[in-house]
C-alpha cells in the first residue's frame, strides 16, 4: 500500500481503512463512493468511518459533483 510515511496516524488505522486504500490502489487510484462499497463490501458505516480516517490522515480525499451532492469520488491524496 502507498500510505504516506509522514502521518503518525497511519500505523493506527483499522484494517478496514487500510482495505479502502488496497482497493483504491487497485482501481488505479479513484472510485465513486459507491464502487468502492461495492469493491470493498463494506457496510456503510464502516466505509464512510474509514473514509473519515484516512481523509484526517491525508491519505484520501473526497469530492462531491457540483450536480449532484449525492456523488462522491473518492481519490487517493498523493499531494503528501
Amino acid at each position: 500500500m502507498s500510505l504516506p510515511d509522514t502521518s503518525p496516524d497511519v500505523d493506527n488505522l483499522p484494517p478496514s481503512a487500510k482495505y479502502v486504500v488496497f482497493a483504491l490502489e487497485a482501481a488505479g487510484g479513484s472510485l465513486s463512493r459507491c464502487e468502492l462499497q461495492e469493491r470493498t463490501d463494506l457496510a456503510e458505516r464502516t466505509l464512510d468511518d474509514a473514509l473519515d480516517r484516512l481523509e484526517a490522515a491525508d491519505v484520501v480525499r473526497r469530492d462531491r459533483a457540483a450536480d449532484d451532492l449525492r456523488y462522491v469520488h473518492v481519490e487517493i491524496d498523493e499531494s503528501t
